[in-house]
C-alpha cells in the first residue's frame, strides 16, 4: 500500500542574514582589561588586542611589568593604561574595573587571564595554602572581577568575558592538585555566568591551552612535553592570542559558554 510521504514544514530563511565586514575582526572603539596583562602570554593578549584596535587596561600584580607592556602598547600607537592591584580582593578588583572604565569611558572585554605557577605534587603533598592560593586567584579573582564590570558590560554594545583555562581543567594529569581543582572550578565558573547572561547578549567563554612558552613553564618540563603533543611543541603566546582576539570579535558573535581547546592536538591523544 503506497503511503502518502510527511514532510516537514520548510523552515523560511531568516529575512536578514548577518554580513561580516572585512573588519569584523577589528576591535576599534572598544576597551579590554587583560589581567595578569603584563607579561607571559598576558602580554600577548595585551598586545594583540591592542593592534587590533582595542584600548587596553594591563592589571598585573607586578606594577613595573604592567607598565612596560603599556608603554610598549602607546609606542605602537595604540592606546593602553597599566594598573596593579591583588585582584583576589574583593574591594581592590572593584578598584581596578572602575578606574579601567572610567580611563576610557567604557568597557567591553574581560580576559581572565592571571594565574600561578602550579606545584607537581600528589594528594598527600598537597600544600593547603598553595591551594587556596590557586582557588583565589583562578575563581575568585574573575568571580570579583565579572560582577564588578556587569553595570558597564551591560551597556556595551558587544560585551565579552573571556577566561583563559587550560586543558588540564577538562583532563587533569593525576597531580598537581591545587591547579587541576582550580581550572576545573573555573570552568565551572564560566558555564554558569554563560548561562545567566547570554540573555544579555554578554558572551562569556574560555580558552584551553596545553603547555606554553612562558615562564609559568619549566625549562626541564618542556622536552617531555614537546615529545607527547602531536605537533611536536608547545604553544607561543601569540598562538593562544589569536583565539582570544577572535573571541572578543563580532566574528564570535553566536559563541557562547565555550572552552575552546588550542593545544596542538594533545586531548586528541589524552594528555
Amino acid at each position: 500500500m503506497n503511503q502518502a510521504i510527511r514532510r516537514a514544514p520548510s523552515r523560511q530563511a531568516p529575512e536578514t542574514v548577518l554580513t561580516l565586514s572585512p573588519d569584523a575582526g577589528r576591535l576599534t572603539g572598544r576597551v579590554a582589561l587583560v589581567t595578569g596583562g603584563g607579561r607571559g602570554a598576558g602580554r600577548a593578549h595585551a598586545r594583540l588586542l591592542a593592534l587590533r584596535g582595542a584600548a587596553v587596561a594591563i592589571v598585573d600584580i607586578d606594577a613595573d611589568v604592567a607598565r612596560e607592556t603599556a608603554a610598549e602598547i602607546e609606542q605602537t600607537g595604540g592606546r593602553a593604561t597599566a594598573l596593579s592591584a591583588d585582584i583576589t580582593r574583593r574591594d581592590l578588583a572593584e578598584r581596578v574595573i572602575y578606574e579601567a572604565a572610567e580611563c576610557f569611558g567604557s568597557l567591553d572585554i574581560l580576559v581572565h587571564n592571571a594565574g600561578l605557577m602550579y606545584s607537581l605534587t600528589g594528594l598527600e603533598n598537597t600544600d593547603d595554602a598553595n591551594f587556596d592560593q590557586l582557588l583565589s586567584i583562578n575563581v575568585h579573582a574573575p568571580l570579583h572581577l565579572t560582577r564588578a564590570a556587569l553595570p558597564w558590560l551591560r551597556k556595551s554594545g558587544a560585551p565579552r568575558v573571556i577566561f583563559i583555562n587550560s586543558q588540564w581543567g577538562q583532563v587533569p594529569d593525576g597531580h598537581s592538585y591545587g591547579y587541576m581543582v582550580a581550572k576545573a572550578a573555573q570552568l565551572g565558573l564560566m558555564k554558569t555566568m554563560a548561562r545567566e547572561f547570554v540573555g544579555e547578549g554578554i558572551l562569556v567563554n574560555a580558552v584551553t591551552p596545553g603547555a606554553i612558552l612562558t615562564r609559568m613553564v619549566p625549562d626541564e618540563y618542556i622536552a617531555g612535553e614537546q615529545k607527547a603533543i602531536p605537533l611536536g611543541r608547545l604553544a607561543h603566546p601569540e598562538e593562544i592570542a589569536s583565539t582570544v582576539a577572535f573571541l572578543a570579535s563580532d566574528e564570535a558573535a553566536f559563541i557562547a559558554g565555550q572552552a575552546i581547546p588550542v593545544n596542538g592536538g594533545a586531548l586528541v591523544v589524552g594528555i
